[in-house]
């Protein structure tokens, strides 16, 4: 079994609270991903995970093992770096080579596991070149090579893409998950990128200020956020937040803000939301939830509010509208074949059945 369990493992670096408490567990061959921007305490995490951090409290196992005094080398770990931490020196054989030689395996077995790893990453043909010789899209998959020849319990990646140029990274990313594909290898891999989280994890854990503050499979932290932090961080654009009030008018509930007042679905009347009329809520929507009337067929009055068009974001695909509501910015992802230019008004229709609302005091999910 290679399932790894943290318990509420903080460390402390001094006075600093680098991660605070977490409480994670990646189950025997799943791929899970922690992300948030810099400083949010998730290599600091996956370092303690690896032993190359003490934990200042709490419990990290692997397996049924507890290994908060275990060395690395002796936890069955391979750790994948950022930089790739390759040896200049040696060519891409005596690189994927080098743990199996310190752990005195066989030179039979070395060669036959280092060929399959590099047969099955494409860099058979590069066995003797040096890391120099190599782009950084080889150099990668050597450290990937060099982790897989280990035949680890688990795997750790540490943004092993960021080095990379934009299109190489999406086809890296795609190689990663077919690998894991084929060997379901317990995996745990680190990125400040959403779109890699999204796209990689089975369960992603979205951090900040050393807290996990959603894990949950990437579907369900887009659709159902925890709170406006996960909301604004995963998405892109980002999630619009317009200052709000819910009021009740003819058995009916709104959102009502500055120039806007939109229905809410009936389906959405939790006892919880209704626990907030008449009170100050923030009002959430993607910008893929916004429509004009030229993409919407049925009559959508009541989820309908006009503003100004600022910056328009042609990219071929869609297009991506900064618009000027009562004051607050609200960005849409539209209809790329609309004649939408600057300065002109613009009708937006909310999607309200994929509406979100935040208390303004927590910022935590109410829906």
């Amino acid at each position: 079994m290679a399932e790894v369990k943290l318990k509420e493992v903080t460390k402390k670096f001094g006075n600093f609270t680098a991660v605070d408490r977490i409480n994670l567990e990646a189950l025997d061959g799943e791929f899970v991903v922690l992300v948030g921007p810099s400083g949010c305490g998730k290599t600091t995490t996956l370092r303690m995970i690896a032993g190359l951090e003490e934990v200042t409290e709490g419990e990290i196992y692997i397996g049924d093992r507890l290994v908060n005094d275990v060395p690395p080398k002796d936890r069955d770990i391979a750790m994948v770096f950022q930089n790739y931490a390759l040896y200049p020196h040696m060519d891409v054989y005596n690189n994927m080579a080098f743990g199996l030689k310190l752990r005195k395996v066989p030179k039979k077995e070395i060669d036959r596991r280092v060929r399959e790893a590099a047969e099955l990453l494409g860099i058979s043909d590069k066995l003797r070149a040096k890391p120099r010789e190599l782009s950084g899209g080889q150099r990668q998959r050597v450290a990937v090579g060099r982790a897989i020849v280990r035949d680890p319990k688990v795997f750790l990646f540490d943004e092993p893409l960021s080095n990379l140029d934009a299109k190489l990274r999406v086809r890296m990313r795609a190689e990663l998950a077919e690998l894991h594909q084929r060997l379901k290898t317990t995996t745990i891999y680190v990125t400040h990128d959403q779109v890699e989280a999204m796209t990689l994890g089975y369960r992603v854990a979205v951090m900040k200020d050393g807290v996990v503050q959603q894990y949950d499979a990437p579907q369900v932290i887009y659709d159902q956020p925890a709170n406006m932090f996960v909301a604004g961080f995963i998405g892109s654009p980002p999630m619009n937040f317009l200052d709000a009030r819910l009021v009740e008018e003819d058995s009916k509930v709104f959102v009502q803000g500055k120039g806007f007042k939109l229905l809410v679905p009936q389906d959405k009347l939790t006892d919880e939301v209704r626990s907030f009329i008449g009170r100050e809520v923030v009002f959430g929507i993607r910008p893929e939830d916004l429509r004009t009337p030229e993409m919407v067929r049925e009559d959508r009055t009541e989820a309908s509010f006009p503003g100004r068009v600022r910056v328009r974001e042609p990219l071929g695909d869609e297009l991506i509208v900064y618009a000027d509501c009562a004051g607050d910015e609200v960005i849409a992802k539209l209809d790329p074949h609309l004649p939408i230019e600057p300065g002109q008004e613009i009708t937006l229709i909310a999607a309200m059945e994929r509406m979100h609302l935040f208390d303004p005091e927590t910022e935590q999910a109410i829906i």
